[in-house]
């Protein structure tokens, strides 16, 4: 499977590659846990920055990538709240496409126990995501893939 070819899921993206680049090289140095972090630290930033509250589903998710972390439960329990409330339930349910987008990016990220790869992932899905709250505005998209590249280089 080539990780780096997931643009069906994503739909077209605005983006920098330049950008996406860089953050695939660093991304590609980190260890499974390392992206665990990162994305702990970058589901946060994307509810920040749409100004989002999370919901129990959420929550869960975070808790349970944690306890992944710790080394307290397996790669199951966030895999599982991923698929099953995350990125099928909440995000087909949803109406408004940005909620939508966040579920899905939040989805990825609880999916990094299962697949490292969904660290990548869910930063793409988060560009279509900037794309949709900035269209055509490419400063956003670098402000935003800037902040994942600082985000990866401190984890």
């Amino acid at each position: 499977m080539n990780i780096y070819a997931y643009q069906r899921p994503t739909g077209e993206i605005q983006d920098i590659p330049a950008l996406r680049k860089k953050y695939i090289s660093i991304f590609e140095t980190k260890d499974k846990i390392q992206i665990a972090r990162f994305g702990l630290l970058y589901g946060q930033h994307i509810l920040d920055i749409t100004d989002t509250k999370p919901n129990t589903e959420i929550t869960l998710a975070f808790e349970a990538i944690q306890e992944w972390i710790d080394g307290k439960v397996n790669y199951h329990k966030a895999r599982n709240i991923s698929f099953r409330h995350l990125y099928n339930m909440d995000a087909r349910e949803e109406k408004e496409i940005i909620e939508k987008k966040i579920y899905k990016i939040i989805g990825q990220i609880a999916s990094i126990p299962h697949v490292k790869a969904h660290g990548l992932w869910a930063t793409d899905f988060a560009i279509t995501l900037i794309n949709r709250m900035y269209p055509n505005n490419l400063d956003e998209v670098q402000r935003e893939r800037l902040k994942q590249i600082e985000l990866i280089m401190n984890v």
